[in-house]
């Protein structure tokens, strides 16, 4: 999938590709896992690379996707 920043189109930081999976992936809290409490933590986008596999991730984003 192409995914876009407002009109920004998103690329790989490492390779340059554009193509992407997306994953959601639960950002950890200190302590959270331990208690018990894993599902209370907030969670970010994470973007898969299709080339290279590099992750980017982004909290909160606005992302629109279209499919390759």
């Amino acid at each position: 999938m192409r995914v876009f920043v407002g009109n920004q189109q998103v690329h790989c930081p490492f390779c340059r590709y554009h193509l992407f999976t997306r994953r959601e992936i639960k950002l950890d809290g200190t302590g959270l896992s331990f208690l018990g409490l894993d599902w209370s933590t907030k969670s970010a986008t994470g973007l898969i690379c299709g080339q290279c596999g590099y992750v980017q991730m982004f909290c909160e984003p606005r992302l629109r996707v279209e499919t390759a």
